[in-house]
C-alpha cells in the first residue's frame, strides 16, 4: 500500500470510532456551568464540499472562546510558519531523488507553481507534500475550516487560543526521517490516480460525517502506524490537560481540531470522558 502521508497529514484523520455519524460533540457535566463543543475539522477541502451546518454555527455563535491547534488569529503564527519552510539542516530534496524522480517533481512544480525544483529544493518535504495534495484535490478554490472559524471569531470579537505553537508542530516532522518524508512525496506523484482516488474517497466520507467509514479506510494504512503516537496520541494527552483547565474556567469553548484527534482509545472524546465529562454527538442531519 502506498503511503498517502500528505493526505493523512492535511486531513488529520485516523482512529475514528464514533458510533454516530457526526463531527460535532457537546461537552457537558463535570460541574461545568455551561456546555462547550468539540468539532472535527479537515484542514483543506474544496469550496463546493465546504459546509457549516446550522447546529455547528449555533454552537460556535454561543461559545465565548475558539480553541484550535494553532491560534490562527495571531499574525505571528503565519509569520513564524513562513520562516520555517526550509529544511533546518539545509538538506536538498534533489540529493534524495533519482533522475526520473527529479524530472517528475520538477515537472509538477513547474506546471502548478510556475517554478521548477531548483526554487523549492531546500524546502521541507512535508510542505511540498501539502502542495501535491492541494493540486490533486482537483478544484480551483479550497476552503479551510480553521480559516473560517478564525474569521468568524474575529468578526464576533471572540477570544482565540491555540493548543500548540508553530515550533512544536514543525518539530513533530523533524522527528520523522527526512528520507521517508521524501519517499512519501514521490509516491504521491508516481501513482497520481491512486492518490486522487484515495483523497476523493476520504473527502466523501468526511462530508458524510462517516467517522466509522473513515476509520475503516485508514486503519490499515501502514504509513501512519509507526507515527500514531507522535502525530496523534501524545498530542491528544497534552491537550487533555489543557482543555480540562479551559473547560473548568468561566465561559464556554468551541474546540476545533483535526477529526483524527477525536476518536480511538487515545482520542479526545474518550480522554475527555476519562476526566468525567459527558461527550455526546450532535446530529447535523436535516430533520424531515
Amino acid at each position: 500500500m502506498l503511503k498517502r502521508f500528505s493526505t493523512l497529514m492535511a486531513a488529520g484523520i485516523l482512529s475514528v470510532g464514533s458510533a454516530q455519524a457526526s463531527l460535532l460533540y457537546k461537552i457537558s457535566g463535570n460541574e461545568m456551568a455551561e456546555p462547550s463543543y468539540l468539532f472535527g475539522t479537515i484542514h483543506m477541502i474544496c469550496a463546493n464540499d465546504f459546509t457549516v451546518h446550522e447546529q455547528t454555527a449555533t454552537a460556535f455563535n454561543e461559545a465565548d472562546r475558539l480553541i484550535m491547534e494553532l491560534d490562527m488569529a495571531d499574525p505571528g503564527v503565519m509569520q513564524s510558519m513562513q520562516t520555517k519552510l526550509l529544511d533546518p539542516q539545509g538538506r536538498k530534496l534533489s540529493a534524495q531523488l533519482s533522475e526520473d524522480q527529479y524530472v517528475l517533481l520538477d515537472n509538477f512544480l513547474t506546471e502548478t507553481m510556475g517554478m521548477g525544483l531548483t526554487t523549492f529544493d531546500g524546502m521541507r518535504p512535508f510542505i511540498l507534500s501539502s502542495m501535491v495534495m492541494t493540486s490533486q484535490m482537483g478544484c480551483e478554490q479550497q476552503m479551510s475550516y480553521e480559516g473560517h472559524f478564525t474569521q468568524q471569531a474575529v468578526q464576533q470579537q471572540k477570544a482565540v487560543d491555540g493548543l500548540e505553537s508553530v515550533d512544536f508542530q514543525f518539530g513533530i516532522f523533524d522527528q520523522i526521517p527526512y528520507e521517508e518524508q521524501v519517499q512519501w512525496l514521490i509516491e504521491a506523484l508516481e501513482d497520481e490516480s491512486a492518490a486522487k482516488a484515495e483523497l476523493d474517497k476520504m473527502i466523501k466520507l468526511y462530508v458524510a460525517e462517516d467517522m466509522e467509514g473513515l476509520y475503516r479506510m485508514i486503519a490499515d494504512t501502514d504509513a501512519y502506524a509507526e507515527y500514531t503516537a507522535l502525530l496523534l496520541d501524545d498530542r491528544n494527552r497534552n491537550w487533555q490537560q489543557q482543555l480540562d483547565a479551559e473547560l473548568q474556567a468561566p465561559g464556554s469553548e468551541f474546540i476545533a481540531v483535526g477529526a483524527g484527534h477525536l476518536g480511538g482509545n487515545a482520542g479526545m472524546i474518550k480522554l475527555l470522558k476519562d476526566l468525567g465529562y459527558s461527550v455526546e454527538a450532535v446530529s447535523t442531519q436535516v430533520q424531515d
